[in-house]
């Protein structure tokens, strides 16, 4: 059986598609930039956060809805 996998925005980890996130970080009044974050790389990223809400993700049912300080997006990798 194959397996639909991510690779997580921030380290590149490759992850089963049900153990990864979407995460989309507001970067403004209604701008926001959409990622995929493997479990370690979320948890960084909700301690991080301002705010955190639930949303309706783009291909997965949920999504985290991350406000970073200063608006910010994680770094990704190269």
């Amino acid at each position: 059986m194959r397996k639909i996998t991510i690779d997580c925005a921030v380290c590149g980890e490759r992850v089963a598609l049900e153990h990864g996130k979407e995460a989309m970080f507001e970067t403004g009044s209604n701008a926001y930039h959409l990622m995929d974050l493997c479990p370690s790389c979320l948890d960084t990223q909700l301690k991080a956060a301002e705010t955190v809400n639930d949303t309706s993700g783009y291909r997965q049912k949920a999504a985290a809805m991350i406000k970073l300080p200063g608006a910010a997006v994680p770094s990704v990798r190269n």
